[in-house]
């Protein structure tokens, strides 16, 4: 095709470098939008699992993740909405309108109940996560005696168990929003 075009290969070389450019460029981005707002030596790790919507799961997704700065939709666009990522490991099913309306909420109930809610410049947490890399810093280890026995989950092979686990993940998002279950709209009628 790039032949009779007239571009004797030209073409085609610079469509496959465009695409190795595009690439490493998305890589890059992905890695630090995605990458740093998980590590850091304010944030903590975990040494056991524990049971998903426990009051220990949702404290873990605060104090493992970071938020970048928020504000403006031009903001949160190259952020590709994951500067709200302590509201997105909270809620993973929700819009990213809806992290936008949670996220002073949540911010709010952190503070009152002396929940550490992190909140930094994305270049910060670059140098936090290049840190880590290095071996110059380390994320804190989490207390053992903070965790709730009851909360603490073990993954097994035991396919009831793993059923009932799967059921309690995937359930609809019941409380969320305040309704009990989606309600199925009829179509308007002219």
């Amino acid at each position: 095709g790039d032949v009779i075009l007239g571009g004797n290969g030209v073409y085609a070389k610079n469509a496959f470098w465009s695409l190795v450019f595009a690439e490493i460029l998305t890589n890059i981005h992905s890695f630090i939008i995605i990458a740093t707002n998980h590590a850091g030596d304010d944030l903590y790790r975990f040494n056991c699992h524990c049971a998903p919507r426990s009051c220990t799961f949702f404290l873990r997704q605060v104090i493992s993740s970071v938020n970048y700065p928020l504000g403006t939709d031009l903001c949160d666009f190259m952020h590709g909405w994951l500067n709200y990522q302590v509201e997105h490991h909270l809620w993973p099913q929700l819009s990213a309108l809806s992290y936008q309306r949670s996220q002073p909420e949540v911010k709010a109930l952190c503070e009152k109940h002396g929940i550490p809610y992190t909140q930094e410049s994305v270049w910060i947490r670059f140098k936090k996560t290049v840190d880590i890399m290095t071996g110059k810093a380390t994320q804190r280890p989490y207390p053992p005696a903070y965790e709730v026995e009851k909360h603490k989950m073990v993954w097994n092979s035991n396919k009831k168990d793993s059923v009932e686990a799967r059921k309690i993940v995937e359930d609809p998002n019941s409380n969320i929003l305040g309704d009990a279950k989606y309600k199925e709209v009829a179509p308007a009628t002219a």
